[in-house]
């Protein structure tokens, strides 16, 4: 039974054949998205509404138009996995960015600050995210049962999205907590000097080299993208297992993220449903982490069509019956 299941994981392990220059096409991606925020940060501004939403297209268009290449030249299947793990990274990066809002307010962050703090936070993410991904694709490849522990991981993410959409207070709390043992960690650790100084990360204090509170938010955001990572790279692996169908999928999504967090922060109390949405998806995706070992090999186009059911749904039934939503701020002592 064991040899079984350990067949099964790694038959579901594959590779596509990727020829070199859909790397290359990656590579372009950041090198424009680094050359567009370098010209745009060269003046920090506060970023508006109008703003956001213009350059969410474009990312978000830039995302969907990648999926062409990779269907000519990698294969229908491959688009279909990009595809769904492009929505669903998407997806989780919500309940992201609620917390960087929370982490800004608390330390009382400039607006005009944010779009070169949120640059910071993304450039690591996607470094961190590659390790992940390569990490648990090894993990997957040579332990059959790791693919349950990620269906458990997801299956209790699911539940904590759950607990979030009855009402978010417990979920505020659980961050607040979270974020508390975090910065008081950093503090213990690192030299950190409690004001900001323009957009500068060091700076020097009675002669002693410290980090900015600039910086130590960097960090800060930065360790939260990691704990988050624990949920999403499962989740993106039970639909793709792939590297490069995973990793440009993150990518791509990430991309979006700076101009995506100033467009939620505006309409996050009006899609309110989208919680339950990302709890459903969590469920679904946990439970084919849990099945694949076992044979059941849920096919790409249901999974897509689960995944637009729940988001379209989420957003229809947010208009069709609105409701105001509350956030507090973290409360994060010096």
């Amino acid at each position: 039974m064991i040899a079984q299941l350990a067949s099964a994981t790694a038959e579901n392990v594959h590779h596509y054949h990727v020829p070199w220059f859909m790397y290359l096409l990656i590579g372009i991606a950041l090198l424009g998205y680094t050359a567009i925020e370098i010209h745009h940060t060269k003046k920090d501004h506060e970023i508006k509404f109008s703003e956001a939403v213009r350059w969410s297209i474009f990312y978000i268009s830039i995302a969907l138009a990648f999926a062409i290449p990779v269907f000519f030249f990698i294969g229908h299947q491959a688009a279909g996995e990009y595809l769904a793990a492009w929505a669903i990274e998407k997806a989780l990066s919500l309940d992201n960015l609620f917390v960087m809002g929370l982490i800004f307010t608390s330390f009382n962050v400039s607006k005009k600050l944010e779009r070169r703090m949120l640059n910071y936070g993304i450039a690591g993410a996607i470094i961190f995210r590659l390790i992940f991904i390569l990490a648990g694709l090894e993990l997957l490849k040579r332990f059959e049962w790791v693919s349950i522990i990620f269906g458990v991981i997801l299956m209790r993410a699911a539940w904590k999205a759950f607990q979030e959409a009855r009402g978010g207070d417990d979920i505020e709390e659980e961050v607040e907590i979270t974020d508390k043992r975090l910065w008081k960690v950093m503090t213990k650790v690192l030299p950190i000097h409690h004001e900001f100084v323009g957009h500068k990360l060091t700076t020097k204090v009675n002669g002693k080299r410290m980090l900015t509170l600039m910086a130590a938010v960097i960090i800060l955001i930065e360790l939260t993208d990691i704990i988050f990572a624990v949920d999403s790279v499962p989740a993106v692996l039970a639909v793709s297992p792939d590297r490069f169908v995973a990793y440009s999928s993150n990518v791509f999504a990430l991309l979006g993220l700076r101009a995506l967090f100033f467009v939620y922060q505006s309409v996050a109390d009006k899609f309110w449903a989208l919680s339950w949405a990302l709890s459903g998806i969590l469920a679904w995706i946990s439970f084919k982490m849990i099945a694949a070992p076992l044979g059941l090999h849920v096919p790409v186009a249901i999974s897509l069509a689960v995944l637009a059911v729940f988001l379209f749904g989420s957003i229809f039934v947010s208009l069709k019956w609105p409701k105001k939503l509350k956030s507090q701020p973290i409360h994060i002592d010096e």
